[in-house]
Parts: C-alpha cells; sequence; structure tokens
C-alpha cells in the first residue's frame, strides 16, 4: 500500500493531478469497506492520470551565480495566456509596428493573426522545451516549463 500512496504523491508532485484529487485517492486507500479500491490498485483515475502529460503551469528561469547573485523566476502560464488574449484590444496600426518591431530584432511573430488555438498549441509545446547553460565562469542558467 506504501507503492500507492508513493503513486499518488508523483502524481501531484508532477501535477498531473490536484490536491483534491490526491486527498480522495489517499482517502480510497484507508481501510473502509464501502470505499476501498480493489488491492493494490488505484483504479482508472490513477492509470489516466499517469498517461495522460498535463499542460505545463509555469515557466522557470533559475540562474545559479558563482558570486550568489541567484535568480529563481516562476510565472505562471496563465498570466501569458491573459497577456496574450489582450492583443486583441490593440488596435491594428499598432499591432503592425509591434510585429514589424520584432522582425527587425529577428523575432517573426504575427500577433495579427494570433488565435486561442495557437496559445495553447504553445503552452503545450513548452512542456518539451528545456534550455540548460553552463557558463565558462560556472554561473547555469536554466529555463523550463512544469
Amino acid at each position: 500500500m506504501g507503492d500507492d500512496r508513493s503513486r499518488i504523491l508523483e502524481l501531484l508532485a508532477t501535477g498531473k493531478i490536484t490536491a483534491e484529487e490526491a486527498g480522495r485517492l489517499l482517502d480510497a486507500l484507508e481501510p473502509n469497506p464501502q470505499a476501498a479500491p480493489e488491492a493494490g490498485s488505484l483504479g482508472d483515475f490513477a492509470d489516466k492520470a499517469l498517461a495522460a502529460p498535463s499542460a505545463p503551469k509555469f515557466l522557470y528561469v533559475k540562474v545559479v551565480s558563482v558570486k550568489g547573485d541567484n535568480v529563481n523566476v516562476k510565472i505562471p502560464l496563465s498570466l501569458v495566456r491573459a497577456g496574450l488574449k489582450l492583443t486583441s484590444f490593440i488596435p491594428q496600426p499598432a499591432m503592425e509596428q509591434i510585429n514589424k518591431n520584432m522582425a527587425e530584432k529577428g523575432m517573426s511573430f504575427d500577433f495579427i493573426n494570433f488565435k486561442p488555438e495557437d496559445l495553447e498549441e504553445l503552452v503545450s509545446a513548452l512542456r518539451e522545451m528545456e534550455v540548460n547553460v553552463d557558463a565558462n565562469n560556472g554561473d547555469t542558467v536554466r529555463v523550463y516549463a512544469a
């Protein structure tokens, strides 16, 4: 039964289930003949949670400096979503200028034709993104979504 508890806590830690769902699963492990799952099994809910990767919730930027100037930033992706949705309120001429300025800096991104589906695809793709930089002076930078 300890394995089941560990598995539930792992699902919670990786964000595949919520704290409420974890609580229900842990309650189901308690000796209660009316609500007990099959011996050695967490049931379909936990199996589905393990099989389906969840969308990342945060973008992390971590810098570890040999001089002690460490940085640890946690950006909620819901904030990024909200910010990108606000682009619908920017007037067309301003959007064209934004696109032009970004292209000049090497970032060709069309905010004018950006759709909510594109945003969800972008957030989903962040799950697979990870940037690790090890500088010659010993500093390290890590950017990832989880």
